[in-house]
């Protein structure tokens, strides 16, 4: 009910205007959202009592940091991905778990999303038929840090990456980077730098990406194959492996395992680390989303350490995020 509450105050533009005109009461906000009063005085019930508003007095609410994402294009794109995907995938996932021996799907041929739709197109097939789909799909991925800080801004990136780098060797490949915010983000942080920067993702990304800073070399790569830039020093993947179940993810590792120098490479996974105990309710609806969404599922560091260790790295070290609600960074080396 929540997730249909936000998708309709998103259509209604009614975050906006909260932030814009906040405390602002329900007769004003049906003006500006062209709807009935009644229905905005039942939809901010469950929004305020989740702290998507607040309410500071009879029909009446102001904005919240919450409120202030939800206003903006790119959540509010997310929203309506959730909308069409997520949500009626989790309303059939009783039935999917009966027929599948209550078990996770593994398979992103036949997960919660193919059996909501019936289909046996994996979810990103799905998205890419969909022009809307699609938009909404690369306005929400190209905001995925919000406001929250870069990793180059609380890694110890000089003694972890630049200590002891060949300058003569690729520096980071950032694998699946989309348009490149963390390659961007790093070169911004660290401009002298040695060591090329590589940007890989699929042909149809590379080809309608934007001029980039010439410092970043942009590869066609699929990483279900393999890596054809090898010795680099970094190998980083952000929310990449998330979207996938074990198996998936053993073959997107051992692809890059095998393009890694021993004692030199280094692999950095920039993930969510779900806590073993006392999960809090975004890692674990988030989890839940990742299960509907690909077949996937977020992690926590045992998990991490354990699916890296089947492909012979080494964990060096989880990093834990600094903000709440952010994610982590596995490190591990190739020995």
């Amino acid at each position: 009910m929540i997730a249909v509450a936000a998708r309709v105050a998103v259509d209604l533009d009614l975050f906006r205007h909260v932030v814009n005109e906040g405390p602002v009461t329900s007769t004003r906000l049906a003006e500006l959202c062209g709807a009935e009063e009644l229905l905005i005085i039942r939809l901010m019930r469950p929004l305020s009592a989740t702290h998507f508003v607040e309410e500071t007095g009879p029909r009446t609410w102001k904005a919240t940091q919450i409120t202030a994402a939800m206003a903006t294009e790119e959540i509010a794109a997310g929203h309506r991905m959730i909308s069409q995907l997520i949500v009626p995938a989790m309303q059939k996932a009783p039935d999917y778990l009966v027929k599948h021996g209550y078990s996770c799907p593994i398979d992103p041929r036949d997960g919660l999303v193919q059996h909501a739709f019936l289909t046996k197109a994996t979810t990103f097939e799905r998205i890419t038929s969909s022009p809307s789909l699609l938009k909404d799909f690369n306005t929400f991925m190209g905001n995925t840090m919000g406001a929250r800080s870069y990793w180059v801004d609380w890694y110890p990136v000089q003694t972890q990456i630049l200590d002891n780098a060949d300058p003569e060797k690729p520096l980071i490949v950032d694998v699946g980077a989309g348009k490149g915010h963390d390659l961007l983000a790093f070169h911004a942080r660290f401009p002298d730098h040695a060591g090329k920067l590589v940007l890989q993702d699929l042909p149809p990304v590379i080809e309608v990406l934007d001029a980039l800073n010439p410092v970043i070399e942009k590869v066609a790569y699929d990483f279900f194959t393999e890596q054809p830039v090898k010795g680099a020093r970094v190998y980083f993947y952000h929310h990449i492996l998330h979207d996938w179940s074990d198996s998936y993810c053993l073959d997107i590792l051992r692809r890059v395992v095998s393009a890694m120098t021993p004692g030199y490479s280094k692999l950095l996974l920039h993930e969510m680390i779900v806590l073993e105990e006392g999960a809090p309710q975004f890692q674990a609806q988030l989890d839940m989303t990742m299960m509907a969404f690909n077949s996937g599922m977020e992690r926590t560091a045992k998990q991490w350490s354990e699916l890296l260790e089947s492909v012979g790295l080494r964990v060096v070290r989880v990093w834990e995020p600094i903000e709440e609600g952010a994610d982590g960074i596995v490190e591990a080396i190739k020995d």
